[in-house]
Order: structure tokens, then sequence, then C-alpha cells
């Protein structure tokens, strides 16, 4: 399992970390690009696994979920015919 990847115009990097219980916190680091320097950043905290390729596994997995929502909602907010609420 790769660790990184670009996704849909992102840049995902697992950073999963491991806590005083020994498990490991699944981590996400989402970078959007703009040439060769970063557009914005964010970073997302998922869940607890056992084994750090099950935590950088989820982590990869879950920032693509969350580029897909945000690239989802990006469309929709283009494609509004209602007017907005005042």
């Amino acid at each position: 399992m790769n660790s990184r990847c670009f996704y849909r115009g992102y840049y995902l990097s697992a950073v999963t970390t491991v806590g005083d219980d020994a498990r490991y916190r699944a981590r996400v680091a989402i970078m959007a690009l703009d040439g060769e320097r970063t557009r914005s950043q964010r970073f997302v905290d998922l869940d607890v696994f056992d084994t750090k390729g099950e935590a950088d596994h989820f982590a990869i997995e879950g920032g693509k979920a969350w580029v897909d929502i945000q690239i989802r909602q990006d469309q929709l907010a283009g494609v509004s015919t209602l007017a907005p609420l005042n």
C-alpha cells in the first residue's frame, strides 16, 4: 500500500501516528496544488487501527472520500437554479 498518491487534482499523504496504546491513528494530509505551490491544505483525523498498514490504507481511502465530497459540492454549487435565501 502506497501511503501517498495524487487523486483528482489533490495530493494525499497518510500521516499515521502511533499512540501510547501502541495503536495507530489514521490521519491524512490533503493538499490542493496550483502548479508547484500548495493552494490549500487540510488534515483529517480518522480512526484507530492495530497496524500501520491498516491505518495508512484507511487514511488514503478516507482522503479520497473527502475529495469526492468536495468535488461533488463544488459541482452542485455551480449548477443551482435556486435563488439564495435572504
